[in-house]
């Protein structure tokens, strides 16, 4: 701001300077140009105030004398108006003293209004009153009945409390008690499956002892393929070796011989008569079927049950009577049940046995043990059939089995088929008997490819080489 009214004075107003003489000298003043131009706006403005000051003082004198003159008109018009109307007070009065009236006539109206309120007021507060009054009593034994729930409400929560406690309790208590059964049903399986092992051992002894007592009293005669009198008791021998590297070894020796085949040729079926006596086709199927240790009146009964017709008649002896219907039913009802029962090897090529049922030495840790199947080599791969019909009921991963599958045939018989390398069948599956299952493998606690069988009776393992055995002279039998 102060630089513009510069740069206007100094193009304005140049700077002049003026010289004043006196007697003795002579001096200079210097007027820039911004202080010329303030000079000359002062002087403008003080000229402009003057004109305005000036102006205003006479337009008051002008306004003081025309409202003097107004005054001066006005009373002379009051004076002449009462002059002109000397009545004009007595009727202001009159109508005032009439609106006085009407005044008081309202007042009344609303005095008495007034006290109607009152007294109304006071009638509500007599019964507001006497309803507080009710409302405290009951609020008061509201609050003595919800005091009194309160103790019943305390002493419920107790009581719930001593509930829960004792329901946790006794939840403990089961919880305890289903474990103990547990462990009592675990112990009982374990007892089970010793005892079963222990009677599976007992009738492989058993079975090896009447063989030999057998070879013992006609040694020029052969039953089966037992092996000579002259052969020692079966025992483990700790310098023995495997018979095929890769392969389970037959350490100890069995009732059919040290990796005998299966496929090698039997004793005809006559031979398996040691009375010497001749004996009905009936008879010697029956012997046969027998062989393999399973309750073959059991199964029968179970599959051609006894008919509950009314029977009567003198009694005949069925010896002095036989008669060949009688055999020939024999025979049928042996027929069905030879269907039922795993009689056909669970391989169709030639295979040998790596390592037969009963005691032998682990082929891992070298430990004694009891090997509850048998052992049949073949090469890889080679497809795994079902050895009787029945329903799949176990398909997956075993310990110490590998790929297993297991089938149930009825009449407490079942199958295991173990090591596989695939598996073809799913659980719950109904197969008949020569049906593609699986594939041979190597899973599990296994040295090489081979297929491990097992039979079980009523849960307890059997010697299936007696079921192999059996498959081969039922079919003679039955071509007889």
């Amino acid at each position: 701001m102060v630089g513009g009214l510069r740069d206007l004075g100094g193009r304005l107003f140049p700077e002049r300077q003026l010289l004043v003489r006196s007697t003795e000298r002579v001096r200079s003043v210097l007027l820039p140009g911004w202080l010329q131009a303030m000079i000359v706006v002062a002087c403008i403005g003080a000229f402009g105030g003057a004109s305005y000051l000036t102006v205003g003082y006479f337009s008051m004198h002008r306004e003081l004398d025309h409202a003097g003159a107004v005054a001066s008109n006005g009373q002379v018009a009051t004076e002449t108006a009462a002059q002109t109307q000397p009545n004009s007070g007595a009727q202001a009065v009159t109508a005032l003293n009439q609106q006085l009236a009407a005044i008081s006539t309202q007042y009344t109206e609303l005095k008495q209004h007034y006290d109607a309120i009152i007294a109304s007021q006071a009638a509500n507060t007599t019964a507001t009153g006497q309803t507080q009054n009710d409302l405290q009593q009951k609020l008061a034994a509201a609050q003595q009945q919800l005091s009194n729930n309160n103790g019943n409400v305390a002493q419920l929560k107790k009581s719930i409390d001593e509930l829960r406690a004792d329901l946790k309790r006794s939840e403990q208590a089961r919880t305890t008690e289903t474990t103990h059964a547990r462990q009592l049903e675990d112990e009982m399986q374990t007892l089970t499956a010793r005892t079963n092992l222990l009677k599976a051992i007992a009738d492989s002894k058993d079975e090896q002892l009447a063989r030999l007592r057998a070879q013992l009293g006609k040694p020029g005669e052969q039953v089966g393929s037992v092996p000579p009198a002259s052969a020692p008791t079966p025992k483990l021998d700790t310098d023995s070796s495997v018979t095929e590297p890769g392969k389970h070894s037959a350490l100890a020796p069995d009732t059919v011989g040290e990796g005998a085949a299966l496929t090698a040729p039997t004793e005809p079926v006559a031979q398996l008569d040691t009375t010497g006596g001749k004996h009905h086709p009936a008879s010697k199927l029956e012997q046969i079927l027998a062989s393999t240790g399973v309750d073959l009146d059991k199964i029968i009964n179970h599959i051609s049950p006894q008919s509950g017709a009314a029977m009567g008649g003198p009694f005949v002896s069925v010896d002095s009577m036989r008669s060949n219907a009688a055999e020939q039913q024999r025979v049928a009802a042996l027929l069905k049940v030879a269907k039922i029962l795993p009689l056909r090897p669970p391989l169709d090529l030639h295979y040998g046995i790596g390592s037969p049922f009963g005691a032998r030495r682990d082929p891992f840790n070298g430990r004694e043990e009891f090997h509850t199947g048998i052992d049949l080599d073949a090469p890889y791969r080679t497809l795994v059939y079902s050895t009787a019909p029945g329903v799949v009921t176990f398909t997956g991963w075993k310990e110490g089995y590998g790929r297993t599958v297991e089938i149930d045939h009825g009449h407490g018989i079942v199958t295991l088929y173990a090591h596989l390398h695939r598996i073809l069948v799913a659980m719950g599956e109904h197969v008949a008997v020569h049906v593609k299952i699986a594939q041979l493998g190597s899973t599990g606690r296994s040295t090489g490819p081979h297929l491990h069988y097992e039979i079980r009776l009523d849960g307890r393992p059997v010697n299936p080489e007696k079921f192999l055995e059996a498959g081969k002279n039922v079919v003679q039998a039955s071509a007889h």
